[in-house]
C-alpha cells in the first residue's frame, strides 16, 4: 500500500502506513491544511516576505506559506521526510528551498534576507523548542515570528532578557499526529524592541 492509497489528511495517511514519529525530535505532524493556513493568518506576514520554517515535516505548514506567496525555506532535521517534502514543495520552484539538516547547523545570516519571520510548529520537548527558538533570533535577519511550542515553552523563553514572547492563541492537541503531549500556545515572539503581536 502507498501513502496515496489511504484516505485522509497527510499525517494521518502516514500514521496507517505505521510511519514510526522520532521522540527525540519531538516530532508531530499537523494534520490539516486548515490549521496551517490558520496559522498563517495568524502571523501577519507582510505579503511576499521570507519565511524559516524549522522542523518542516510533511510540508502542510510550509505548503500554505508558499501557496500564500511567501518564499520559503524549510529546515527538516529527518532524513525519512526527504522524498515527501522536496516532492510536496517541488511546485513552487524558486519560492520553496528545503534543507535536510539541524538548524543549529544551518547558516541563517547567510541564507536567510532581512525582515524573515520564523513561523513552525516547534518540537513538542518544552527546552529543545525554547533552545531551537533562541537559537533562531541569534540570526539578526530573523525579525519576528509565530511558532507552536508547548506552554512550558513559554516560560523557559520568557527568562531571555532579548527576546518578548505573548501567547496569543492556544491550538488542539487533536490537530496533530500523535495527538500533542501537553497544552500547546502559539507564540508570537520578537526582539524586546521590535515584538509584534
Amino acid at each position: 500500500m502507498t501513502v496515496d492509497e489511504v484516505v485522509g489528511g497527510v499525517a494521518d495517511r502516514y500514521a496507517a502506513l505505521g510511519f514510526q514519529t522520532r521522540g527525540d525530535l519531538g516530532q508531530h505532524f499537523l494534520r490539516t491544511p486548515d490549521a496551517a493556513y490558520a496559522l498563517l493568518e495568524r502571523a501577519g506576514i507582510p505579503a511576499g516576505a521570507p519565511v524559516l520554517e524549522v522542523g518542516a515535516g510533511l510540508g502542510t505548514l510550509s505548503s500554505a506559506i508558499a501557496a500564500a506567496g511567501h518564499r520559503i525555506w524549510a529546515v527538516e532535521k529527518d532524513e525519512r521526510l526527504r522524498d515527501h517534502l522536496t516532492e510536496r514543495l517541488a511546485p513552487f520552484g524558486d519560492r520553496a528551498r528545503v534543507t535536510f539538516d539541524d538548524v543549529r547547523r544551518v547558516d541563517l545570516d547567510g541564507g536567510l534576507d532581512p525582515g524573515s519571520a520564523l513561523v513552525s510548529i516547534m518540537p513538542f520537548d518544552p527546552r529543545l523548542a525554547a533552545d531551537l527558538i533562541r537559537h533562531v533570533f541569534t540570526c539578526s535577519r530573523v525579525e519576528y515570528g509565530l511558532v507552536v511550542a508547548p506552554s512550558a515553552s513559554a516560560e523557559l523563553l520568557s527568562r531571555s532578557t532579548d527576546l518578548a514572547v505573548v501567547e496569543v492563541d492556544g491550538i488542539a492537541r487533536s490537530s496533530f499526529w500523535p495527538p500533542a503531549p501537553t497544552v500547546l500556545r502559539v507564540l508570537a515572539i520578537g526582539r524586546r524592541s521590535t515584538c509584534r503581536s
